[in-house]
């Protein structure tokens, strides 16, 4: 029952009341918990065996009554929203319980407690409802790896390498390209030839780049110098691999017969617009060089598509008003950053003393103080998403959800971890999702100018 209505706090106050059934059920898991206290701090309770579970009345003499019933209101809490939702109300976030009266609680009985719930605030952007449609950002590309930009430009280049015969006499030197017969055996403790290695560690007519780096150590430095028709034996170890392709050889002496058939010096094309034709035909320089900057920035987590997003983000928070921004957002907001920078702490090393320290009623307020001010622009973006996305009929199709779910899936198993809970993954998955595609959204709708970082 809806007991009271602000419209100007966007507050409603609702009186519910929980079955029979559920205040039954909260209160057999609220004793199942503390009955697991109880075994896990390894108490002692004279006329019981260690692990056997304790009538509630027992439970209320160790941790006292109100803290057993009060842990029933957690436990409550998605049949309170359940029963908020039955009002017709668009509520935002969840309930807050005023008062829980666990005075009064009886399990199995019904119980009638006050809610105080976010509704729906009203949002407009520049004073309308469809005002973030015709926004108008400009967005610096981000800076290129140069390094990463020149070893992509030198493969390329590698691919449409020109090689070239040598006369007769001429003497391999390093950036050439050897063609030869190559045989390998392991290398006898006498120094003498011994088994063949597998067929993959020889072959006819290989074609080697004098490039150290390239091949196993020592075999190019081998090469070097050798002319064509010139045989030799070089030693080669191999490198240790613990797994993977080339294990069995791993860390083994080895001996090559090497016969070199000929010698090809290496011409690699200029980076110009004769080479984008050679890529591909009506490329020009500037869209081979676009193309590698979008393999990139795949590369960087489509980093041009997270500028962009910023930019946008931030030009809608500019335009957007909102009547009142949700207590109950803010709060889940802040807790679950809070949680996350504890679970940094806790991978960084940090003691369970130290973490407890850090939970202090004081040091989270001096927290929500700080963190405030960035929660209130989660908050309002998040808003922003939901509202445009309702607006523009905008939805993630369950298919694509389920596709990340199964993906999570694998990468449990492969890495030997427990699936994570599915419905707040399916959560997650889904605001990720919505976020992506309300962006595409509001970029569709937007005039959107770009500029090179070089020239900005």
């Amino acid at each position: 029952m809806v007991k009271s209505l602000n419209k100007e706090t966007s507050i409603a106050q609702v009186s519910v009341t929980l079955s029979k059934e559920m205040t039954q059920r909260a209160f057999d898991q609220s004793c199942e918990l503390y009955n697991n206290e109880v075994k896990n701090r390894k108490y002692k309770i004279p006329g019981f065996r260690p692990g056997a579970k304790l009538p509630a009345s027992y439970l209320f003499q160790m941790f006292g009554e109100s803290t057993v019933k009060l842990l029933c209101a957690k436990l409550l809490s998605e049949d309170i929203q359940a029963e908020c939702d039955k009002t017709g109300l668009i509520f935002v976030g969840r309930g807050r319980i005023l008062d829980f009266k666990e005075d009064s609680f009886v399990a199995g009985m019904e119980h009638t407690i006050d809610i105080e719930c976010d509704l729906w605030p009203t949002i407009m952007y520049k004073g309308d409802s469809t005002g973030y449609k015709g926004l108008e950002v400009t967005v610096t590309k981000g800076e290129i790896d140069l390094e990463k930009f020149d070893k992509v430009k030198q493969s390329i280049q590698e691919r449409y390498k020109v090689l070239s015969p040598t006369p007769q006499g001429y003497a391999a030197k390093m950036g050439d390209v050897v063609v030869a017969n190559m045989r390998g055996f392991e290398r006898a403790p006498d120094g003498s030839r011994g088994s063949p290695l597998p067929a993959v560690a020889s072959g006819d007519k290989v074609e080697i780049v004098l490039e150290k780096g390239k091949f196993m150590e020592g075999l190019v430095e081998g090469i070097e110098g050798l002319t064509a028709g010139a045989t030799k034996s070089i030693e080669v170890k191999f490198p240790v691999r613990p797994g993977g392709v080339g294990a069995a050889l791993s860390g083994k002496e080895t001996i090559f017969e090497v016969e070199v058939l000929e010698v090809k010096v290496k011409t690699l094309p200029d980076w110009n617009e004769e080479l984008a034709k050679r890529v591909r035909d009506g490329m020009d320089l500037k869209g081979l060089e676009d193309e590698v900057r979008k393999a990139l920035e795949g590369d960087d987590q489509n980093s041009t598509e997270n500028i962009r997003n910023e930019a946008l983000a931030k030009s809608l928070l500019d335009i957007m008003t909102i009547s009142k921004i949700p207590e109950s957002l803010l709060e889940e907001t802040i807790q679950e950053r809070f949680q996350s920078m504890l679970m940094d702490f806790k991978e960084q090393g940090s003691t369970q003393e130290q973490l407890e320290e850090m939970t202090s009623p004081e040091k989270y307020a001096k927290y929500k103080e700080i963190s405030m001010p960035n929660a209130e622009k989660i908050v309002k973006l998040g808003l922003a998403f939901r509202d445009i996305s309702e607006k523009e009929k905008v939805a993630v199709p369950e298919s694509e959800i389920q596709e990340q779910i199964d993906l999570l899936r694998v990468q449990a198993r492969q890495k030997g971890e427990t699936m994570p809970d599915e419905r707040n993954a399916r959560d997650q998955i889904e605001n990720t999702l919505l976020r992506r595609k309300v962006f595409e959204c509001i970029a569709g709708y937007s005039k959107i100018t770009w500029i090179d970082q070089t020239t900005s």
